[in-house]
């Protein structure tokens, strides 16, 4: 189950049709097929955290004749292009519409709660990062995983940085007799 929490945004979600995707679409020397439209209405729809198999599968109403493949390229353009965002998360990918209001995310490992920040906030830590090691964070979209205050809460905030992961959980460590009998 998702649940959505959303800061003080603008409107954070675009819409489509929209002219300026349609205008950029044939800047970059691309034609704005019937097929293409319907995947970036789809995505629209959506909203946020589409994923391919419901992209796919609204596609698929709409015109059962698009194949998987068509969808999959034209959804890997969209986001070289960065008309869409495409993140990876859990193994699979989120698609969202790009907004002109740069915004992140903080999903919950736990309950799939989705916070939105402010791309300002991250851009800060990004060059607070550029100033200390000289690396440049190049993407514009991201998608952080952790715990929400909820979930924190629940847990007892007992838990250490990647306690979460079973691979990471300290293993009991095993006595040896010698101590034992001691």
């Amino acid at each position: 189950m998702r649940k959505f929490a959303t800061a003080n945004f603008r409107n954070m979600t675009i819409t489509y049709p929209n002219q300026k995707i349609e205008r950029r679409i044939r800047e970059l020397g691309f034609r704005l097929t019937p097929q293409r439209a319907l995947i970036l209405r789809v995505v629209a729809k959506r909203g946020e955290h589409a994923t391919f198999d419901e992209i796919y599968a609204d596609v698929r109403k709409a015109a059962p004749q698009i194949s998987a493949a068509t969808v999959y390229r034209n959804l890997e353009m969209f986001s070289r292009y960065r008309l869409i965002h495409g993140n990876e998360v859990a193994g699979g990918m989120l698609y969202e519409l790009a907004s002109e209001d740069g915004h992140h995310h903080l999903v919950c490992h736990n309950c799939w709660g989705d916070t939105k920040i402010p791309d300002s906030q991250v851009r800060k830590l990004f060059q607070k990062m550029d100033e200390q090691t000289g690396f440049l964070v190049l993407g514009e979209h991201y998608i952080f995983m952790g715990l929400c205050p909820d979930c924190r809460r629940k847990m007892g905030d007992k838990l250490r940085r990647f306690s979460v992961y079973p691979k990471f959980r300290r293993k009991p460590q095993r006595r040896k007799k010698s101590e034992v009998l001691a």
